[in-house]
């Protein structure tokens, strides 16, 4: 009974922070739909790292909606309904308009961009991505594949 207060300290549940990487997969998840690995890739210009996706999937935040009609058929990604619920939308068309997207930047600090969903592997991390602002650690540029 005494130790309580400091026992329920101890289990709060803290806000989870997402990488700039996560959140910018989202976006383009979100805004692009529907929408292939490759051109997630292509768009953010480093490759895509499966864990991503993974917690992303996880979370219900998207899922596959399909495949694209080209050879390998790659699974096209859209949001859930999980997605709009969390972030309190009835739809999408309620996502801000680039237009209202002034300065990313002064956002990054609300957003704490700065930890990764998942902890990185030793072996993941590394110099490579110090030259790439907001690179998560398990990615590599897509000119490096």
């Amino acid at each position: 009974p005494e130790l309580q207060p400091w026992i329920s300290r101890m289990w709060a549940e803290r806000p989870q922070r997402y990488s700039r990487a996560l959140l910018e997969t989202l976006s383009l998840v979100a805004y692009r739909q529907p929408i292939t690995r490759g051109e997630i890739e292509s768009v953010r210009g480093v490759s895509l790292s499966s864990s991503i996706i993974r917690t992303l999937q996880e979370r219900d935040w998207i899922r596959v909606v399909g495949h694209r009609d080209v050879p390998g058929k790659p699974a096209l990604f859209g949001t859930t309904k999980a997605f709009l619920d969390y972030f309190n939308l009835r739809s999408l068309d309620q996502l801000p308009t680039l237009s209202e997207i002034t300065d990313l930047d002064s956002l990054e600090p609300e957003l704490e961009f700065d930890k990764p969903a998942e902890p990185a592997d030793e072996a993941e991390t590394g110099s490579r991505n110090e030259a790439l602002p907001g690179a998560d650690a398990s990615e590599t540029p897509a000119n490096q594949q």
